[in-house]
């Protein structure tokens, strides 16, 4: 299945991070520290839109980079980017948590806007990313992107979809497939 991480079509950039990640893999700490000035901006961005909240959002990036320390060995560049990487590791954190909350339903509470770290201004590729997503998805018919939206960032299962939408199950899983194909065709220059 394809990847909506996976659409974007790589960049100079690419080449710098797999040596960054080449680096982490030989216990070179300052490669992380790199990987994070770059990608954490976009990284947090996509754990915000996913969880709602700074505060989880802020968790789930820390998780996510201490996972990539964690798992730099995994990586292959056959099957993507390094950026397509961590933000898969910080969607999958993120529906972990999803998934968490749902089981076990909590009260919201308001935090003041006390941030633990600061998380990067947007740069103007990661702007130009999101509008260029943002357009692809717009292209979409409607019941197409609140199907991607309700799957990456709500993070339901197809059966949860199912249920949701009263679809059935077959025919979420086709929508959603045709809809990520004709997404990568939009984004694919």
């Amino acid at each position: 299945m394809v990847n909506l991480l996976e659409l974007r079509v790589s960049s100079t950039s690419d080449t710098a991070h797999q040596r960054l990640i080449v680096q982490l893999q030989h216990g070179q700490d300052d490669a992380l520290r790199e990987l994070y000035d770059d990608l954490s901006g976009v990284t947090y961005r996509v754990c915000l839109r996913m969880l709602g909240t700074p505060e989880d959002a802020e968790e789930a990036l820390q998780d996510t980079f201490v996972r990539l320390a964690d798992r730099a060995d995994v990586y292959e560049p056959s099957r993507g980017t390094v950026k397509t990487f961590v933000l898969t590791i910080a969607h999958h954190l993120c529906l972990e948590r999803l998934r968490t909350r749902r089981a076990r339903p909590q009260r919201q509470q308001e935090w003041e806007d006390d941030r633990a770290f600061d998380v990067p201004a947007p740069t103007a590729r990661d702007s130009l990313d999101e509008a260029l997503v943002q357009s692809a998805l717009a292209g979409l018919p409607d019941t197409d992107r609140a199907l991607l939206e309700a799957m990456f960032f709500g993070g339901y299962t197809h059966a949860e979809i199912t249920t949701r939408t009263g679809l059935p199950l077959g025919t979420v899983k086709s929508r959603l497939r045709r809809a990520l194909l004709k997404l990568r065709e939009r984004m694919l220059p």
